[in-house]
This record gives structure tokens, C-alpha cells and sequence, in this order.
């Protein structure tokens, strides 16, 4: 019986060095993956001389045409260039919600590109589409299996300059569209893609990808927690839409898509309201607000432009994590 305790006792001591082992090796790997993301953001921009676009504003008022994610347009320097070839940007319903029709089906449908999940995270991989009748016509099946990542570029900081309507506008009930950080679409607010020139406070100084990498956990009034999938990928299209908001500049209900401003801390957890997706204090609808955060205990993983990743700390001060991910308000953080 004493044999046996002791060996208990030595597994109780072993379980949680190995359980710790494991999340460092995770959490290495999930900054391994920022990095070549940060590669690909490079070459792209040796490529184009341009900051990869969040995406392009879609071509009409309805949802025929909703455009690409920035996640495609780095594919090729992911050696996933079989994908990418097989898209096609231009009249292409990369939601698969609206009246058009998807002509990239093939190359996304089941399509897993490990570089964008974090092995820490608890999200699913993927998510089911129905297939529009056009999709379908061209061979496709009826639901379609769309990957979902765990890492969503940065706009910048919530509502920065939106007072002289320079960075960011009120967009009805999905919060406010901000452009203050590097990975923006184009559209009638920024009419060309961003440069490296662009990002004034430096490449080392400002935020490009965060992660979305856990729940959002919502605190109820009876003491229970409920859980949100509210990453910016968790909707029509997944990581491979971009959203691209409304061509007509006065609609209320144009969305984003895979990229976020900061309008909450790292792993914000809300108490409950009517509405959890949220645009006040559950902190904002999935694609323009929502929050970053991570299966890593205490914080989670940002990519800065010039290549580099950093774990952030949860308990971050919020005004310095706005200056963070805001290219160009002239405040620069030498240490935080």
C-alpha cells in the first residue's frame, strides 16, 4: 500500500511538468507558425510592394461577389501554391452565402493549411457551407468543408480618429470598421493597398496578426460561463473570405472578416448581455472587433511587421496594447 501511494504521489508531481512540457512545445510551434505567416507577409510585399490587403471591397450592394482574405493572397509563400492557383478573385462568392457563385470551390473545399491553426487551441478546424445552386452546378457538393484559422490581422485600435472620419466610421450594428492598423482592406475609406512606408511608428513597434485562439467566454448572472466561438474566421467562407464590407458606404450591415481591432484586452471575458456576440461590452462582433486571445495560459501570441512574434501577457495596459497595433499615431513602446 505505501509503494502504491508513493508511485501516486510521484504521478500527481510527474502529470503537471508533462502537461507543461507539452503546452511549451505547442506554444513554440504556435510561434513558429506567426513567423511564417510574418515570411509570407515579406515576400508578398517584395512581390507587389504592398502590405497584403485585409481585401477588396466587394463589387456590388449585394452578396454575389464577396472577396478574398488577405490568408489567400499569402498562400503561395506557404507552399500552398496548388490552392491558390485554382483561385479566382475577380466575380468570386468566397462566402458561399450570397447569390453567386464560388469558382475557388475546388481548391479550398477540404483544403487544411496547418500554418494558420494553433495546436493549443480547443476552436474546430473547420467549418460547413451549403453550396450555392451555381457553386453546385460547377460540381461541387452540397456542403462544403471551409477551414477556419486561429490568427486574425489587425486594423488597429477601435474608434482611433474617428472623430475627424479619417480611420474609422460607425458600420450600424457590427461596431465600427477601423484602419489605423496594417492588415485593412481597400475600399472607399483606403483606396490603395498599404506599404511598409506606410506603418509610421516603425515595423518593430507595431502589430500586424493576433491570435484568435480560444473560446470567448461569456460570465453569466447565475454564476455559469458560457462559451463563443467569436473568432473573426467563424463565419460564411471562413478563413478564405474577407468580408469586404459594403460598396455602398452608407449601409449598415457590410461585415469584416478575418482581422480585428482592438477594442477589448487580451482574453477579455464578458458578463452576459441580451446579445452575446456584442458590439458593447461583450467586445464586438466577429471580423471588426473581436477579441484576441489564446489557449496559452496568460496571454496570447501577436506578430509584429517586421517578422518577429512576442507573447503578450493578458494584463497588458490597455492604452499601451492600442498603441501597439495603431501603425501611425507617433507613439512609440520601447519596452512593456
Amino acid at each position: 500500500m505505501v509503494v502504491i501511494a508513493i508511485i501516486g504521489v510521484l504521478v500527481g508531481l510527474l502529470l503537471p511538468a508533462v502537461q507543461a512540457a507539452r503546452e511549451a512545445a505547442r506554444r513554440m510551434q504556435c510561434s513558429n507558425n506567426l513567423k511564417q505567416i510574418g515570411l509570407a507577409v515579406h515576400m508578398y510585399h517584395d512581390t507587389f510592394t504592398a502590405i497584403p490587403p485585409a481585401s477588396f471591397s466587394r463589387l456590388s450592394v449585394d452578396t454575389s461577389s464577396l472577396p478574398a482574405s488577405w490568408l489567400v493572397r499569402i498562400l503561395p509563400y506557404m507552399e500552398q501554391s496548388a490552392a491558390y492557383e485554382r483561385a479566382v478573385f475577380a466575380g468570386s462568392d468566397w462566402s458561399n452565402r450570397g447569390n453567386g457563385i464560388n469558382y475557388s470551390w475546388e481548391g479550398f473545399h477540404k483544403l487544411i493549411v496547418p500554418t494558420i491553426n494553433c495546436p493549443s487551441s480547443p476552436l474546430p478546424i473547420s467549418r460547413m457551407d451549403t453550396a450555392r445552386p451555381g457553386t453546385v452546378a460547377l460540381g461541387a457538393p452540397e456542403q462544403l468543408e471551409i477551414q477556419m484559422a486561429n490568427y486574425a490581422g489587425v486594423s488597429g485600435e477601435y474608434a482611433y480618429g474617428y472623430s475627424n472620419g479619417t480611420s474609422a466610421w460607425w458600420n450600424g450594428y457590427f461596431g465600427m470598421a477601423d484602419y489605423s492598423g496594417s492588415i485593412i482592406p481597400v475600399d472607399n475609406k483606403n483606396p490603395r493597398p498599404l506599404r511598409f512606408a506606410s506603418v509610421q511608428d516603425g515595423l518593430s513597434n507595431t502589430f500586424a496578426v493576433g491570435e484568435q485562439g480560444d473560446y470567448k467566454r461569456v460570465r453569466n448572472t447565475d454564476g455559469t460561463t458560457t462559451e463563443y466561438d467569436h473568432r473573426s474566421s467563424n463565419f460564411y467562407g471562413g478563413a478564405w473570405c474577407g468580408g469586404g464590407g459594403d460598396a455602398d458606404p452608407t449601409a449598415l450591415y457590410g461585415y469584416r472578416q478575418n482581422y480585428a481591432s482592438v477594442r477589448r484586452g487580451i482574453n477579455f471575458s464578458p458578463t452576459a448581455s441580451n446579445n452575446p456576440w456584442g458590439t458593447g461590452q461583450n467586445g464586438g462582433w466577429p471580423g471588426n472587433h473581436s477579441i484576441f486571445n489564446s489557449a496559452h495560459p496568460g496571454g496570447a501570441q501577436f506578430l509584429r511587421m517586421d517578422g518577429s512574434v512576442l507573447f503578450v501577457t493578458e494584463n497588458l495596459n490597455f492604452e499601451t496594447l492600442s498603441r501597439l497595433v495603431n501603425r501611425r499615431d507617433g507613439e512609440t513602446i520601447e519596452e512593456f
